[in-house]
This record gives C-alpha cells, sequence and structure tokens, in this order.
C-alpha cells in the first residue's frame, strides 16, 4: 500500500514541479531544499484529499470527481467537521495547480485500498519522503511500535483515562491509546485521545490514522504549537505520552527559544538554557498536563542525563513521582537507523515515594515482560535488560546520572566510603562447620573443656530467629538454650600439649571423619587451628533479599564465614553508623549483585565501598538521634512492627545526607 500511495505523491510532486511557481515555495516558507518542498506539498495534498474522501458520504460534501475547486471543498470539509487537520495551511497552496479530473480518480481508488493497508503507512512514507538529514534537522524520529506500545500500556491504566500526545506526528501513541481503551471496553476511545502538532503534515497523518482505527470519530489532533496551549485552555490528563522533536537549540530561532525557555521557566520555576534542544522544553510543558496521579512517559535523547542543560528536568523528576528509566544500550537503537542514544523516562505527578528503576536494555522484550519489570519494581539481569533501584531523593541534579545504570557513581557529597571508617572481612572460615560449631548440648557431649570454646554466631539463619539488630548476650544465651550451634571450637595447641585432654579425643574424631583432608585444614600449621580474630564490632548479612542488615555485636561473640565482620576504627559512633547501613537509603547507594529470584550478595570489599555520612559532619544531636533510632528499630524488628520505625529511620538518614551535602 505504501507503494501505491507513494506512486499518487510522485504523480503529484510531477505536477506541482511542472506548474509551482516561486507563490507555492514562499507560502511553504520552511528552510528545506526546493525538492523536500514540493514533495512535502505533494504529500499534504494527498492527505487532504483522502481525508476529505473519508468524510464525503458521511458530512454529505460534493464528489471530488465532479466538483471544481479542491480548495474550495477543504474550506467546507472543515467548516462541517471540525477536524484541525482541514485548516487551511500552506499546503492548500497546491491545490490550484491539481485541478486535473484525472488526479481526482486516482486520489479516490487510493482512498479504497487505503482500507486494506496494514500499520502507520502515511508515516513510513512521510520517513521515506523526507530524507534523513531533514528530518534530523526537525528532530523528527517516529517510534517504533512495539516501544509506542509499551509506553501506552504503562501511561493508560483505566477506563476513565484521557490522554494527551503534545508531539503526535502520524499518531502512534494515540492509535495505541485508542486500541488499549477499547481493549478496556471504552465506548468511543478516540474521544479520551487529544494530539498536538504544530506540522499540518502530521496532524493530517494522525487524523487518518485514528479515523483508521475508529471510523466514524471525530479525532481531536489539533493543528498547533504546543506552546500556545496550556491546561486552562486544553485540560488536564491522566496519560501524557510523547516522542517530542528532539531540534536542537541551533536550529530554532532566537526569538523562538526565547518563548519556549519563558514559558517552561515561568510554569516551573526551573531557570532553562538557551542551549536547550526543543524536547527539553516539551517535557517541561507537558509536566504542567498532567493530573494528580496521573502519568507521563517520554522517549528522548539520553543526554539529559548528563548535559548542563538537562538539570532543569532533573530537578522536575526530582519534584514528580520518578519510576523509571529505560536507557537504550550502545547495542539497542530505539530508532532505526539513527545512532541518537535514547531514553525512556517514566514519572508520576504526586510525592515522591519508593524506589525508582533504572534499567539499561540490550534488546527491546515483550511489553509484558517489560511492564513487569518496571511495575515489579525488580532488580537484576533479565537477559534483554539489566535493572536496579534507586531513591529518587537521593539523585544529585548536578551530577550526571548515566553513570547509575553501571553501577558507577560518585558517592553523595558529604559522605566517606565505609572502609575510611571500619574494615569489613568475612567470618572466621573454618572449612569444616560440621566439626568446629558446636551446640551446648554437644559440647557436654564430648566434654571439651571451655577454654577450647569461644561464644559465636553460626548464621545470618540465627540473626534472623531473633529479628534483633542489636545482638545482646542476653539473645547469644537465648540461641544457646534452643539449640543452636554457638560454640566455636577454638584450640591453639599443637597435639602433645593437648596430652590427656577433651579437646584432643573430640580432633581424632575429626580424623576419623576427614575433616583434617579438607583443603583449608591442609594448609594450616595444625588443622583445627583456626585464625585468632577478636570479636567484630557488627555482623553483616551478606546474602539478602530486602535491604542491607548489620547487627551490632554487644554479646561480644564471634562468627564463621556465614556472616561478614565489621571492625570500626573508633567506636565511638558505631550506633550512628550501623542505623545508616539499616536504612533503606543505604541499599540505594550499595554496589551489590542481584541472583535469580532477588537474592542480593554483597562482598566485603564492595561493603567498604559503601558512602556513609561521615559522622564528622553530624552534630552530637544527630548522631544520637541517629544511635536511638537503631534502638527503636531494633525493639521494632523484634516484634515484627518495624516498618514505621524504618521509615523514621530513613528520614533522619536522608536529612543526615543533606546536612552533609551542605557541609553544615
Amino acid at each position: 500500500m505504501v507503494g501505491t500511495l507513494r506512486e499518487l505523491v510522485e504523480k503529484v510532486y510531477e505536477e506541482l514541479l511542472l506548474s509551482a511557481k516561486e507563490e507555492l515555495l514562499s507560502a511553504v516558507g520552511l528552510t528545506t531544499k526546493r525538492e523536500v518542498l514540493l514533495r512535502q506539498a505533494a504529500y499534504g495534498a494527498v492527505l487532504k484529499v483522502l481525508l476529505y474522501a473519508a468524510l464525503e458520504q458521511e458530512l454529505g460534501l460534493p464528489s471530488l470527481t465532479k466538483s471544481e475547486g479542491l480548495k474550495t471543498l477543504m474550506d467546507e470539509a472543515w467548516r462541517k467537521s471540525g477536524l484541525e487537520a482541514l485548516k487551511p495551511s500552506w499546503i492548500d497552496t497546491a491545490f490550484q495547480f491539481l485541478e486535473s479530473s484525472k488526479l481526482r480518480s486516482e486520489l479516490q481508488m487510493t482512498v479504497e485500498a487505503l482500507e486494506k493497508a496494514p500499520g502507520d503507512v502515511f508515516g513510513r512514507l512521510y520517513e521515506e519522503l523526507t530524507p534523513q538529514e531533514e528530518r534530523r534537522k526537525l528532530g523528527e524520529f517516529y517510534t517504533p511500535q512495539p516501544i509506542a506500545e509499551f509506553m501506552v500500556a504503562w501511561v493508560v491504566r483505566g477506563e476513565g483515562a484521557e490522554v494527551l500526545d503534545p508531539g503526535a506526528g502520524s499518531g502512534t501513541f494515540l492509535v495505541e491509546a485508542v486500541r488499549r481503551l477499547r481493549a478496556m471496553g471504552v465506548e468511543r476511545p478516540a474521544e479520551r485521545v487529544v494530539g498536538v502538532d504544530v506540522n499540518p503534515l502530521a496532524a493530517l497523518m494522525a487524523t487518518l490514522n485514528l479515523l483508521r482505527v475508529e471510523p466514524g470519530s471525530r479525532p481531536r489532533v489539533l493543528l498547533a504549537d504546543f506552546f500556545d496551549l496550556s491546561p486552562l485552555t486544553l485540560g488536564y490528563f491522566t496519560s501524557v505520552v510523547c516522542n517530542p522533536p528532539y531540534t536542537r537549540h541551533h536550529e530554532l530561532t532566537p526569538e523562538y527559544k526565547e518563548k519556549v525557555a519563558r514559558i517552561v521557566e515561568e510554569e516551573t520555576g526551573l531557570r532553562v538554557s538557551r542551549l536547550s534542544s526543543l524536547y527539553l522544553h516539551f517535557f517541561l510543558h507537558a509536566s504542567t498536563f498532567l493530573s494528580e496521579g496521573g502519568r507521563l512517559a517520554f522517549i528522548t535523547p539520553s543526554e539529559w542525563m548528563e548535559a548542563g542543560y538537562g538539570r532543569p528536568l532533573r530537578l522536575l523528576l526530582k519534584r514528580l513521582r520518578l519510576r523509571a528509566i529505560l536507557l537504550f544500550g550502545e547495542e539497542a537503537l530505539a530508532f532505526p537507523g539513527v545512532l541518537t542514544r535514547a531514553c525512556i523516562t517514566l514519572a508520576e505527578r504526586g510525592r515522591p515515594v519508593g524506589r525508582a528503576v533504572l534499567l539499561k536494555l540490550r534488546e527491546w522484550p515483550a511489553t509484558g515482560e517489560l511492564l513487569g519489570a518496571v511495575e515489579g519494581g525488580r532488580e537484576g539481569d533479565f537477559g534483554w535488560g539489566k535493572a536496579k533501584l534507586v531513591d529518587p531523593e537521593l539523585l544529585d541534579p548536578n551530577s550526571s546520572w548515566t553513570p547509575l545504570f553501571e553501577n558507577k557513581w560518585t558517592p553523595p557529597p558529604g559522605t566517606v566510603e565505609l572502609g575510611a571508617l571500619a574494615r569489613v572481612v568475612r567470618g572466621i572460615a573454618t572449612g569444616a562447620n560440621e566439626f568446629f560449631l558446636l551446640s551446648e548440648s554437644d559440647a557436654r557431649k564430648w566434654g571439651i573443656e571451655r577454654e577450647f570454646l569461644k561464644p559465636a554466631v553460626p548464621s545470618a539463619r540465627a540473626l534472623a530467629k531473633l529479628g534483633c539488630l542489636i545482638l545482646k548476650p542476653s539473645d547469644w544465651n537465648l540461641l544457646r538454650a534452643k539449640g543452636e550451634k554457638v560454640y566455636l571450637f577454638w584450640c591453639r595447641k599443637r597435639r602433645e600439649e593437648l596430652e590427656g585432654t577433651r579437646a584432643l579425643e573430640y580432633i581424632e574424631k575429626g580424623e576419623e571423619r576427614g575433616y583434617n583432608e579438607r583443603y583449608l585444614a591442609r594448609h594450616r600449621s595444625e588443622w583445627w587451628w583456626l585464625e585468632e580474630r577478636e570479636p567484630p564490632d557488627a555482623f553483616l548479612i551478606y546474602m539478602f533479599r530486602r535491604g542491607l542488615r548489620a547487627v551490632l555485636n554487644e554479646a561480644k561473640v564471634l562468627a564463621p564465614n556465614t556472616l561478614h565482620c565489621v571492625y570500626l576504627r573508633e567506636r565511638e559512633h558505631v550506633k550512628a553508623v550501623l542505623a545508616y547501613l539499616n536504612s533503606s537509603v543505604a541499599l540505594e547507594l550499595t554496589q551489590h549483585r542481584v541472583y535469580g529470584g532477588g537474592m542480593r550478595k554483597i562482598e566485603p570489599k564492595e561493603a567498604e565501598r559503601i558512602p556513609v555520612p561521615d559522622p564528622r559532619a553530624l552534630s552530637e544531636t544527630e548522631l544520637e538521634t541517629l544511635a536511638s533510632l537503631l534502638d527503636e528499630l531494633d525493639e521494632a524488628e523484634r516484634e515484627g512492627r518495624g516498618e514505621r520505625a524504618r521509615r523514621a529511620l530513613d528520614e533522619a538518614v536522608r536529612e543526615a545526607l543533606r546536612r552533609c551535602a551542605a557541609g553544615r
């Protein structure tokens, strides 16, 4: 069908080429080449006639094949239909050169063929007729259908959705929205969508595409400059979805740059660089059309995440509820043949809350998979992309956001790495926990002398049973009473020094079972000699699903390598540091690994790189507040009601980070 339509456009183009004078070229008034101008005029004329033919019978319009004066017919169709795509524009100048009855007959046949044509034939032909160099100048890159399907599926959540596309193009998003609303059971879904475009060709393409999916409707595609509209004139929308023009600032006149910059500055209170690309102004302006709780999805170049002119947008996303940013990887281009690295930003109108998904795409997945990853707030490697979660409140608008997708970022200002405050190491590697860890009944059974038994906590599972964040001596006694393996067999004597002891009998029993042949045992001076270690200040759970868990070791016990051990260089602020590590905020800044099923793992070196508020930058009151919040969270966790206490801790931690960043 594209071929048939193109043939017709070429015939109209040839007609214009033979007869068009400077009058037509000056009427177009675009900064494009003469050949492109005439082809666009030819295409626009064809589209207007096609739209007229689609309305002819319904509105009782005069027949195209029998009447004179195409311009007159178009004006009448505009008055009767109210469709802005038929508004007078530079396209109409071409009609005075296209009065051939033969040409009109061919247009009529094309209308009939269009009814059977699949997909967006209009958008595809526009891209064929307009060289990429010209489209790049105007920032016109039409959205592939799978991407549009996902973006619309995310913003359109229910039957009451009202959808706005402020840069409608050929109507890809509008058509997807109509289809989605119809699938939800909405009657006359085309009445729920509004498109805006300053290009009369785009308004025609979008209107025709909407009529193809909902014949007899009156598509609301406005032929207007989006910046001349406001929520007062157009209303508010539950769903805003857009692929805005990517026009760079040097393609805009100084007057227009100043106009749009002033508009968005007055609306948002954000200072906008006059070097900004037009898509940034679109994003800022479009956000003002969102109703409370409404959703916004924009596909744009990703450079706003790192360029200086992108700061207002980064600030805006900290005001909105940022839900996700999907970054196309170097190998996953959003637009075929276009090297612009794109990203999709998903946000809601509302108070910032929760975590946002940063997802780097290797390839485009099925819509359902992608929605699941975004809505489920899941981290991990999905094959087609890799996701991580961040706290939007901690994103720095003055820094580049692109490195966040790579787990490479600059720690927030005012923080130090945990490694500057503490040493994190694995617990004692025994090589045979089943031998070296004993319960109270085991110790009694073998009669092992108490000098060879050191109190220990056996595992993260044992700590989880207690539900504590502060391991007290009474907690250790409780574990002992419950039969947990709370003793570490620790003997640093040689065999001859152990003659006549029950400890030697236990060692010999271990040799009978082959423990002395284990890898670690074979590399020790005496196979039962474990490394000398002081009890750590805290334990860090290194395999977890929810968040970091650091447990203060008030019981002064040891641990095997089922736990990480934290040794503070200065114990003065140990509770404040541990309170921070147990906050949801700390996890956002932690580099860790994610496995199937959402299991996370952190290694000692990764733990030492966790950015921590510098205790020296906090007041004694703030440090005491954090310490008391650790006590409160410990008590609440033991009682299974930790959610409220954790929220209070998170807020205190964010405030501490803000104060550190401000340098007090």
